[in-house]
């Protein structure tokens, strides 16, 4: 047995067992736990770095989980998950198929238990789904994900049937998005107290958020029916930025992390780590709002015009280090409904110019961008480089940058105040699929900022239409209309880059995550 891990069960097993507690769960689930670990001779602790806050992680159900490395999905589960080439994929589900127009039926994994000893059943969906289309859920962002669902119920432990208002051949990748933490012991202590000690069926159980040091640790949760092949714990930092990320990784604090700056690249490859970059599946856009018929934004050529205008390529090439790639649709490829016929709009100043004149415009005029400056390194000179394009057709663009809150109240209530534009992403990530992204960007969104009512029905059609050639095809079209209507500046795709010590064999992935219980080190 290694020193660390002698010290941790040492700790767990003598002193801990010893000590009072307020939350006898969380302390008999993890004393359990970490006593089995005193008698693994081949535990391995992992030491990660992520990003974001603390508490923004506390609630599984607050949002999506983001990132490569996430708390969350190593103590949750969803019911299916999407792989990076589309497909769904088996999770706390087996299938999911469709009995009529408005019905499916999901049979779920047998034998799954929650890490405090609770079967999963057919009935923990039910309560989950009832509990996240309750008014106390509504303030959650998974609410949303339910909303098509009319009514649910088990058939027996393991098979569930969900009716839903209208056709929804999307149900399945909404349930990839839901998390199925214990909903009894949920529903029993409250959101507060369970977001503080979550339970879970996923590979680790977590021992402290650690909350004033930013620094959640995970222990394995050895009976889970995805249990840890090689990592009996996960330490994580949260660090703020790309820098600290890179310094903890050179000074050997961490072993692995992401969302490191293109430019840290080549310098992180030569001193001998192991650098990864995959598709993040959003497209960083400045979104343009055609809801006032008195701005310039209202004018389709005046937003195919600063299409034209921004140099992407340079973007892509120069700023991003070739890393990516420009785009002009709502997916990327391999996403359902990416048409690989449609371009990105090419760099054109005289067709930008042209078309403003068109419009009425040939003296040009100016705006203001509210951006989001947190989470692309590279964004501030990005917005710089499109400023300048922008300024070259006669178009001034004032920037305001913003901090992740308040874009947040922007972006979701709709009211952009005196700001005639916002950074937004076309993120068809969670779905891999390009409609979700559509909808964000049409009269569909709450707070709608680009609304093109003759898109509608195209739009909603696809929803029902179970042949998957068909639905493709739909997708493409979709694909093609929102390229032509231009509801945002398209830039480019976004990338994760991930960097690792070289004493890991290959990177696993669960679809934007890290599979940390399949992560081994070199042989």
């Amino acid at each position: 047995m290694s020193g660390h891990l002698g010290a941790i069960a040492k700790t767990f097993c003598t002193e801990h067992l010893c000590k009072k507690t307020t939350n006898p769960v969380r302390f008999l689930v993890i004393a359990a736990l970490s006593c089995t670990l005193a008698l693994n001779a081949k535990a391995e602790t992992l030491r990660a770095a992520g990003t974001g806050n603390i508490a923004a992680m506390l609630n599984p159900f607050a949002s999506l989980f983001q990132g490569v490395i996430n708390p969350h999905s190593m103590i949750h589960d969803m019911l299916f998950t999407i792989s990076t080439d589309g497909a769904l994929e088996q999770s706390l589900a087996l299938t999911a198929n469709p009995t009529s127009d408005n019905t499916w039926r999901i049979d779920l994994r047998p034998g799954v238990h929650y890490s405090n000893g609770r079967p999963f059943t057919a009935e923990a969906v039910v309560k989950t789904v009832n509990y996240l289309q309750s008014a106390a859920a509504r303030r959650y962002v998974i609410s949303a994900e339910t909303r098509t669902i009319k009514s649910i119920r088990a058939i027996d432990d393991l098979t569930v049937e969900v009716e839903t208002f209208v056709p929804d051949v999307l149900l399945p990748r909404r349930f990839s998005t839901i998390p199925m933490p214990e909903p009894w012991l949920y529903e029993d202590i409250g959101p507060d107290a369970f977001s503080q000690a979550p339970i879970g069926t996923g590979s680790y159980v977590l021992e402290d958020w650690r909350s004033d040091e930013q620094r959640p640790l995970l222990v394995a949760h050895a009976e889970s029916w995805r249990a840890p092949v090689e990592f009996d714990r996960v330490d994580i930092r949260i660090v703020k930025d790309a820098p600290s990320q890179v310094q903890a990784l050179m000074s050997g604090q961490i072993d692995l992390g992401y969302n490191f700056g293109v430019v840290d690249i080549d310098a992180l490859s030569e001193m001998g780590f192991n650098v990864v970059t995959r598709p993040g599946g959003q497209i960083i856009s400045i979104a343009l709002s055609n809801t006032d018929p008195d701005k310039p934004f209202s004018d389709q050529r005046v937003r195919q015009a600063l299409n034209y205008a921004v140099d992407k390529n340079a973007i892509a090439d120069i700023i991003m280090f070739g890393t990516t790639t420009p785009a002009g649709q709502p997916g990327i490829p391999g996403m359902t409904g990416y048409n690989p016929n449609v371009s990105p709009y090419p760099y054109d100043p005289k067709r930008a110019k042209a078309l403003l004149l068109d419009a009425g415009y040939g003296d040009g005029f100016s705006f203001k961008a509210q951006v989001l400056i947190t989470g692309v390194l590279e964004a501030p000179t990005m917005y710089q480089k499109i400023a300048q394009d922008f300024a070259a057709i006669g178009v001034g663009m004032e920037i305001k940058p913003l901090q992740g809150p308040e874009w947040i109240q922007k972006y979701f209530s709709g009211d952009w105040g005196k700001g005639d534009a916002i950074s937004a992403t076309w993120n068809g990530a969670s779905y891999w699929d390009v409609i979700r992204a559509i909808e964000i960007f049409s009269c569909k969104k709450t707070g709608a900022f680009f609304c093109a009512p003759d898109l509608m029905p195209m739009i909603d059609s696809t929803h029902g239409m179970f042949d998957p050639v068909k639905r493709e095809a739909a997708l493409q079209d979709l694909s093609l209309a929102m390229h032509n209507l231009a509801p945002a500046v398209f830039l480019v795709q976004i990338v994760d880059v991930i960097a690792a010590s070289n004493k890991f064999g290959a990177l696993p992935f669960r679809h934007k995550q890290l599979a940390v219980d399949k992560l081994r080190l070199a042989r």
